[in-house]
């Protein structure tokens, strides 16, 4: 009988260090896969973050052809454009209308100055304030003094 109790014994320590391992190496093989899979998202990200700089890259290089495209553009056009003789005008008289309207002009223009350079003066300043009190500040129906 001790001998079946020894074996009984002997089994299920045997069955429970088997179990450990086994418990013990579905965990190393759960831990190696999830490494794996890190590995492949790791690897996907840097193959994603290449590929983002490499069209930015190349995004950037047509964008600076287009400007360069622009800059000469505009200095050619420029010559025609800008750096053409802008004819001066060396008559101020007001050539396009008529001489009744141009000198009519003139004078209005001329007394327009003539009322500028005249100064105003006045021998009383404004006031500023009314003698009774008025709006927020109405307090009843009497009348204040006023202070002269």
């Amino acid at each position: 009988m001790m001998f079946v109790l020894v074996f009984l014994a002997g089994a299920a320590a045997g069955a429970g260090v088997a179990w450990f391992l086994a418990m013990r190496q579905f965990n190393q093989h759960q831990l190696q896969q999830e490494l794996t899979e890190s590995k492949e998202q790791l690897q996907q990200y840097r193959s994603d973050v290449s590929n983002h700089l490499e069209t930015t890259q190349q995004l950037m290089s047509q964008l600076q052809e287009n400007y360069e495209k622009i800059a000469r553009h505009m200095a050619s056009t420029k010559m025609t454009l800008v750096e053409r003789q802008a004819p001066t005008i060396q008559n101020t008289n007001l050539n396009y209308l008529t001489t009744d309207t141009a000198q009519q002009i003139r004078q209005s223009i001329d007394q327009i100055e003539e009322r500028r350079r005249k100064p105003v003066i006045h021998s009383v300043q404004p006031l500023d304030y009314s003698g009774e009190s008025s709006g927020l500040m109405k307090t009843s129906s009497q009348k204040q003094p006023q202070d002269e």
